[in-house]
């Protein structure tokens, strides 16, 4: 029998698909795999303007079919347990360990919804003056007026931004209480070590050697698995009431001890900080060097970006710290990171694997093919946006009100929509109103990117940048 599931046709096997149904065009290279790591971007573009916005690749082995129509990204985004399942690469899977919220999807519902008191909301107001010092104090030190290489002076700051946020732990070097009883010693070995945890993500080998990427990811993950545990052992032998508010880590300790035959089993509690940190760091760190590139190609931008700040701390000129009252006015500055994500996204969403045979708009996707709903192909279709290649803001505004549901996916959707979205856009606000606040910067040149796994601005393109009134 044909099950129908809103719009989507679920073909039990050995059904006949409806007569007049098509598959998705193109033939599956052994060759794309690499072209697509090689540069996503020029790959979606170029497949899109020869067979439009649902086309098949050999990306990853076998057939993947790449989806940039709102419609098949919703059918991809929520067919969880009902005809797809996960279909990342063995060896981000084995990164992401077995307490992710990937492994188990009959757990994933429950999972998320405990970790979200964490990440969202109240809790990341109260993060809030944290996140201001930290970055405050981080931009403070750029010497001025310089030259500045961009990602190594901005990646630094989000890392000492998250680590105690996500990890429980502040990065104080100074304090010989810092680190005491932990195996690491130092912010710069924890550093090392999570740099090597996240590249064995996307290893291309399976092989347990440090001559790997895999094997030093593995190798990694196991020292950061004790150095949490370590963490969280120093937390609750300090004697103190743990305060749910102050962090990630915090707030699933206390949810433990208040339950502790419910979701956060220490195990889970080591797994998700790190993998929170993962999620976190590069992205938001990409995106804050993403924006501030395109405000230095936008000056008119800037300068409604700096009248809308002067509205709403009502121009006052010695404020320091930014609250979420001020944070929620700052309308204009959301929309821009917003349309940043549009026009420079950081990956690729929702890897999975059909279970089983659908159709949808009289296209046929068969069972075994893994769908990946592509951002570089939903965010340039003019279908979607208007003159999609114009960096324009207020698209996203109420009175244009363009990016719609599955058609604007910088953080995925459906049930893996990215936990940490809130968490990644305040930061990036935060961040944005001090640099507007405090500085002046002028582009040199154009950027290159490391294209894949993330998309980011190469360590080497530099800015010219002075202090606002020098």
């Amino acid at each position: 029998m044909v099950q129908q599931i809103s719009e989507v046709l679920v073909l039990e096997d050995g059904q006949t698909p409806p007569s007049g149904t098509t598959t998705p065009p193109r033939k599956p290279n052994w060759y794309d795999t690499f072209s697509y790591i090689a540069n996503p971007d020029r790959f979606c573009r170029q497949n899109l303007e020869q067979f439009g916005p649902i086309f098949n690749t050999g990306v990853f082995g076998g057939t993947t079919i790449f989806l940039g129509d709102a419609k098949a990204i919703q059918m991809a985004f929520n067919g969880d347990l009902k005809y797809t399942e996960i279909a990342l690469p063995s060896t981000t899977m084995d990164m992401f360990g077995e307490y992710s919220l990937f492994q188990r999807p009959d757990l994933h519902r429950q999972r998320k919804s405990a970790l979200r008191p964490g990440l969202t909301g109240q809790a990341l107001d109260g993060y809030l003056p944290y996140i201001n010092d930290a970055i405050a104090q981080g931009i403070q030190s750029w010497t001025t007026p310089s030259r500045m290489a961009l990602y190594p002076a901005v990646e630094p700051i989000c890392f000492d931004v998250l680590v105690p946020l996500l990890l429980g732990v502040r990065l104080d070097d100074s304090d010989p209480t810092t680190f005491e009883g932990l195996p690491v010693s130092s912010k710069a070995e924890l550093k090392a070590l999570y740099k090597s945890f996240f590249d064995g993500f996307y290893g291309l080998s399976k092989w347990k050697s440090s001559l790997t990427a895999y094997g030093r990811g593995l190798k990694a993950r196991a020292a950061l698995i004790d150095f949490m545990r370590a963490v969280v052992k120093k937390r609750r032998i300090e004697g103190k009431a743990i305060d749910p508010t102050t962090d990630f880590l915090a707030m699933m300790l206390v949810s433990q001890q208040e339950n502790p035959d419910g979701v956060f089993s220490d195990t889970l509690i080591e797994n998700q900080c790190l993998l929170e940190l993962w999620a976190s760091h590069y992205n938001i760190s990409g995106l804050v060097c993403s924006l501030m590139y395109q405000l230095g190609r936008h000056p008119q931008i800037v300068q409604k970006l700096r009248e809308e700040q002067e509205r709403v701390v009502d121009g006052q000129s010695n404020v320091s710290t930014f609250s979420s009252a001020h944070l929620k006015q700052m309308e204009f500055l959301e929309v821009a990171i917003k349309e940043t994500l549009r026009t420079l996204p950081p990956s690729s969403t929702a890897n999975r694997r059909l279970t089983k045979s659908v159709v949808l708009d009289g296209v046929l996707y068969e069972k075994g093919c893994v769908l990946i709903a592509e951002p570089r192909l939903a965010h340039i279709r003019s279908e979607h946006f208007q003159e999609p290649e114009v960096f324009a803001p207020e698209r996203f505004l109420p009175e244009r009100g363009e990016g719609k549901m599955y058609e604007f996916i910088p953080f995925g959707g459906g049930v893996h929509a990215c936990l940490g979205a809130q968490m990644a856009m305040l930061v990036t606000k935060v961040f944005a109103s001090h640099l507007l606040r405090r500085f002046d910067w002028t582009l040199t040149g154009e950027p290159q990117f490391v294209q894949f796994p993330l998309k980011k601005m190469k360590d080497n393109y530099q800015i010219d940048i002075t202090r606002r009134g020098n």
